[in-house]
């Protein structure tokens, strides 16, 4: 393994935790990402300003360099042109055709879901959306890119006079120049996070997933999720059996899959796959419940085409089983951080069990970051098997943290304990 170099595609924030841990398996890495000095570029032994969507040029490195295995990071975009360079050059890829089809755009996960008779959010055409067919009574609305995540192009319509800058936004940011429009919904928000182990599917864990109240513009950005969802018992009885059968015909055998739903009333609305360790972190939580790390699962199988180490481990059990857990997410204003105080307090907390940082100090907060993923500061993860000791944690977290500009305060949102409480 220590001889092994490994090439893995996306240069993010969360992609370089990723790098980190196959650093400290001896594994030599090298980043591929068109960002000059990107987080994941900066963690790796070598790396390249190479657009990871163009496979030939992948291709053509990868001979060049002379790796042994190909991983993507937390991109969804990335995860066609990881499936179709592990084609080429042979290696292990947890990918399938079929499931890239469903989870590598918006379009083709709406048509899995209604082969499988799972609901997904109401659409409407953009034809409809321009010629006042869509009803006063039906906004909001969001318009979205089909293929893009983590919030990016994404803006809420109150009404029609809103919709051309949202429309031409989403184009913009859609690789396809393709949008969705579906109707905003306010009601419950989950996610059912799977692990695939040698052609078995686990329900590894479910939280219910909380976003920001506050408007500033784009789409709402997660502020945090709780462990396990309030919903997981209904969806176990009347989702997960539908999505068995789905993965079976997918011919997914390994790798990890995020699914996130709303809820409302008695329907589950499908509305976001993620074939790829996700920002949320689900791995973290899961190691501190299991004792076995994905993103090492996920650096063996690329490398040794193996995900056996912890199919013992997992069983059918799900993380919920053993702890209450939460994520804090911290977002953050336009501006240049200052000062950031508070977070040798937070590491003590009876809770604490990991953070994930974007920003550092001397860092900056650019306008088009805020509506996004990119405006979150950290996320703090958090496990007890007393609640009441999460909710403490949480309050302490909030009082603790000071993030400063010149002007003030940078901190925009964040996870309340009232939130969960009242959730």
């Amino acid at each position: 393994m220590k001889a092994k170099k490994l090439m893995i595609l996306g240069g993010n924030p969360e992609t370089a935790a990723l790098v980190e841990v196959a650093n400290d398996m001896g594994i030599h890495t090298i980043v591929v990402d068109p960002v000059k000095n990107s987080p994941a570029k900066r963690q790796a032994r070598e790396s390249y300003e190479v657009d990871a969507l163009d496979v030939d040029a992948l291709e053509k490195l990868a001979l060049k360099v002379g790796i042994d295995g190909v991983l993507v990071g937390v991109a969804d975009i990335l995860v066609g042109s990881y499936y179709a360079l592990c084609q080429r050059l042979n290696f292990p890829t947890y990918a399938t055709s079929e499931a890239i089809k469903a989870f590598g755009s918006k379009d083709g996960f709406v048509e899995v879901c209604e082969s499988f008779d799972i609901a997904t959010t109401p659409r409407f055409t953009e034809h409809d959306a321009l010629n006042d067919k869509i009803l006063e009574k039906e906004y909001p609305i969001l318009v979205k890119p089909v293929d893009n995540g983590g919030g990016v192009g994404i803006s809420i319509c109150q009404s029609k006079r809103d919709l051309g800058t949202a429309i031409e936004l989403g184009k913009y940011a859609s690789k396809s120049k393709s949008i969705l429009i579906e109707k905003f919904m306010s009601c419950d928000d989950m996610a059912a996070y799977y692990s695939f182990v040698n052609g078995t599917p686990f329900l590894t864990a479910t939280s219910d997933r909380y976003t920001s109240s506050k408007t500033y513009k784009g789409s709402p950005v997660c502020i945090g999720a709780s462990y396990p969802s309030k919903h997981e018992e209904d969806f176990l009885s009347e989702i997960h059996p539908k999505l068995i059968r789905m993965f079976k015909t997918l011919n997914i055998k390994n790798g990890v899959l995020n699914i996130q739903f709303f809820k409302d009333a008695d329907v589950f609305y499908a509305y976001d796959p993620g074939f790829r360790l996700q920002g949320e972190g689900f791995h973290i939580h899961l190691k501190a419940a299991f004792g076995f790390d994905q993103r090492e699962e996920l650096v063996n199988f690329s490398l040794n085409s193996s995900l056996s180490c912890y199919f013992n481990l997992i069983q059918n059990k799900r993380m919920a089983d053993h702890f209450h857990a939460a994520t804090v997410w911290i977002l953050l204003k336009p501006g240049k951080i200052r000062t950031i105080s508070g977070l040798n307090d937070i590491f003590q907390l009876l809770s604490y069990k990991d953070i994930l940082s974007r920003f550092k100090e001397g860092d900056t907060v650019d306008e088009e970051m805020v509506g996004t993923e990119k405006q979150v500061f950290c996320r703090i993860y958090l496990q007890h098997h007393d609640l009441n000791q999460i909710y403490i944690d949480i309050d302490k977290i909030n009082a603790l943290l000071k993030i400063e500009s010149k002007k003030g305060s940078l901190i925009f949102d964040s996870l309340k304990s009232n939130t969960l409480k009242n959730g």
